[in-house]
């Protein structure tokens, strides 16, 4: 039997920093990758296509259909692929059981299924395998209805742009070489570029701080950095301690993380200040990735520009945002 580990890295205690007492809420999942079966092309009819999205605290949201439901997914480069909320597909075709294991213990149960059809404007998919499980945290969390998680697997044929300042998501097709037509370019102010390794569905960018090389999965449903404490506490000397609070897994237990902020992390070409973290043990997450990983990238990096993810050229770009 597959395992699929959810990481729920989902803060819901008082945050006590220097500044008083605030909630701080993380919402995040990371799959192992069950699902190895490729689907159909989708139907692309489109040179970019253009989608609005929503926000739901620093989750990122695209409304989509399944079948003839319409609603909200998170746009999630942390998920392999489509992840469906058991809410609302717990009658679907059980094509394979799993079992879901929380960071903090606790088991769930989990399956396998296929959808007929799924659309996000005139991006359509004649078929789709995708995971159902439980995401009834993240709705409780945001009070906002969630059909799903949109993984890296829907887009890997594409180039994806996440405006977060006019809320737009822009899905390109790419030239023979791998690259955004220059007639379809939309952003000309880059600031950053890095090469990123693309291993089962997940996305990883190398960085460093202090001389000393990171390896970090770019979560665009993380809604903080992590890091992980015991492999960076030698590295990483002028951390300041901003506050702490719980995390809360599958099972219900708990333990303290370590709310942070440093100077000097480099990614590509670029370095960045000020640098927001929570400071964590991440084994089960690598184990969940197949990869040992430094830490994760989430909304407190990528909200720093526009960002586009080329998933054939395999890079990574940010861009200044520039008022019209």
């Amino acid at each position: 039997m597959h395992k699929l580990y959810i990481l729920l890295l989902f803060i819901i205690c008082c945050h006590n920093s220097v500044s008083g007492n605030n909630r701080a809420t993380v919402g995040n999942i990371s799959f192992k990758n069950v699902i190895n079966d490729p689907d159909p092309a989708p139907n692309a009819d489109f040179k970019t296509l253009v989608v609005p999205i929503k926000r739901a605290g620093n989750l990122i949201i695209v409304e989509a259909t399944v079948d003839s439901l319409e609603g909200n997914f998170v746009l999630d480069t942390g998920a392999p692929y489509l992840v469906l909320n058991e809410t609302y597909f717990r009658d679907y075709t059980h094509i394979e059981d799993n079992e879901a294991t929380g960071i903090t213990g606790g088991l769930t149960a989990s399956f396998t299924t296929v959808v007929h059809n799924f659309t996000i404007l005139d991006l359509q998919y004649s078929r789709l395998t995708a995971q159902v499980t439980d995401l009834s945290f993240m709705e409780n969390s945001r009070k906002v209805k969630i059909l799903g998680l949109l993984g890296n697997r829907l887009f890997s044929k594409f180039a994806v742009t996440v405006d977060l300042f006019r809320n737009l998501l822009y899905i390109q097709k790419l030239d023979k070489d791998g690259n955004i037509p220059e007639t379809e370019r939309i952003y000309c102010d880059r600031f950053m570029v890095s090469p990123f390794r693309y291993s089962n569905d997940i996305i990883f960018l190398k960085g460093s701080v202090n001389n000393h090389t990171l390896l970090f999965a770019f979560d665009s449903a993380a809604e903080t950095n992590l890091l992980d404490y015991d492999k960076i506490k030698k590295i990483i000397t002028a951390m300041e301690v901003t506050g702490r609070s719980k995390l809360t897994g599958v099972g219900g237990s708990n333990f303290e993380v370590i709310y942070a902020k440093y100077d000097g992390l480099i990614i590509g070409d670029r370095m960045f200040m000020l640098n927001r973290v929570l400071l964590t043990n991440l084994d089960q997450m690598g184990a969940s990735y197949g990869n040992s990983i430094d830490g994760v990238l989430g909304y407190d990096f990528f909200v720093r520009g526009i960002f586009t993810i080329n998933y054939v050229k395999k890079e990574f770009e940010m861009y200044i945002y520039t008022y019209q």
